[in-house]
């Protein structure tokens, strides 16, 4: 008989709504002083739809989205769907028994890791009626003017015309997700050291969004955060007040940054 893992720990609702009382920008500057080098910052992701302005805050329920079909290339627009597509489906590839929609906890934030389009009106009006606080897609959407309909919060890296299926298909949920930058034209193989890192999201990890982009803090660190967080909101503040009253920049980050 061997020992059931433990359960992932969880952040206590008091700390899940202290955290989201600060920017994601105050919140990647108290990571970086706790030694995350990436600040916890998942990158590339804008939002489409949702309040203007506002800041959405709860846990991570994570979905790992498979691909099934592949472009060949050098297509024509002449050829037929089936010839510009490779079948890549493999028995391999894990299969839900349900669909992920309707495993979906309230107030959680949908976390996708896919390839294609996976979230479309549909799909995002089951999610907003069941209490869901938003979704994240490190991949697009599709249906804007219904998502916007909605209200409900949507950040991807972009968005088009086509939708799940034949693309993709949900293959896991709630394990763990490791989200890489998308791939830049300009970015040079021989310079890696300046690659971002992958961010790795975890199931229950804590998803922040607002206008300034989407960052992940572990709720084992909440309380660290917010308090180093804190701490640099009230050091901001002081700062803006000398510079309110036309004093240098230098001699104001020196007097109250120490630096």
């Amino acid at each position: 008989m061997t020992d059931s893992a433990p359960p992932p720990a969880r952040a206590t609702p008091a700390q899940i709504a202290r955290l989201g009382s600060f920017s994601t920008c105050e919140i990647s500057d108290a990571l970086i002083k706790l030694g995350h080098p990436t600040g916890g910052f998942v990158p590339d992701l804008e939002k489409f739809s949702g309040e203007e302005g506002a800041r959405v805050v709860g846990e991570a329920f994570t979905v790992e989205v498979c691909q099934l079909l592949l472009w060949r290339d050098n297509v024509t627009v002449a050829h037929s769907l089936g010839e510009q597509m490779v079948d890549t489906r493999t028995k391999e590839a894990p299969k839900l028994e349900e669909h992920f929609i309707d495993l979906v906890a309230p107030d959680s934030i949908v976390f996708i890791s896919t390839p294609h389009p996976s979230l479309g009106g549909l799909l995002a009006t089951s999610l907003h009626y069941k209490g869901v606080k938003g979704v994240m897609i490190s991949g697009r959407c599709r249906d804007l003017a219904e998502l916007r309909a909605l209200g409900l919060p949507v950040f991807a890296r972009g968005h088009s015309t086509l939708g799940q299926s034949p693309f993709t298909r949900p293959s896991r949920v709630q394990i763990p997700l490791s989200i890489s930058p998308a791939p830049s034209p300009s970015s040079s193989s021989s310079s890696p050291e300046l690659d971002f890192p992958p961010t790795t999201i975890q199931p229950f990890d804590l998803i922040i969004a607002d206008l300034d982009g989407v960052v992940v803090v572990r709720p084992g660190e909440v309380e660290s955060v917010c308090d180093l967080a804190q701490r640099g909101r009230e050091v901001d503040e002081r700062c803006r007040g000398d510079l309110e009253q036309g004093k240098g920049v230098k001699e104001t980050f020196k007097k109250h940054r120490g630096k």
